[in-house]
């Protein structure tokens, strides 16, 4: 015996599998975020990046002659990318072409 589907029972029961889909993916986020945020309680603050403490003196004396206030240093990130050098050669070369006069 076969049993046809109406096309609205087919469409229902492609919504509900996509819903169930959808909900059982929204629950696997949430329980990995948990997971995630309980994992980087445990963990321990990072070192000072490496810096000896006289650069991290000469960082803390700038910052006390701009500011005029005794600071606190809580966490000092330094950033040796080559990627970075890019975004300012881009930068140069998007105010080169600018300049660049020419013919009209």
């Amino acid at each position: 015996m076969t049993t046809h589907l109406s096309p609205g029972m087919v469409a229902l029961v492609a919504f509900g599998l996509v819903f169930a889909s959808l909900g059982c993916l929204a629950i696997l986020l949430f329980v990995l975020r948990a997971l995630s945020v309980r994992s980087l309680k445990g963990a321990r603050a990072p070192e000072q990046g490496g810096l000896d403490p006289d650069t991290l003196a000469v960082i803390a004396a700038a910052a006390y002659a701009t500011l005029g206030a005794p600071i606190r240093i809580h966490r000092v990130h330094a950033h040796a990318d080559e990627a970075d050098e890019s975004w300012g050669q881009a930068g140069r070369m998007d105010i080169m072409v600018s300049h660049q006069v020419g013919p009209k």
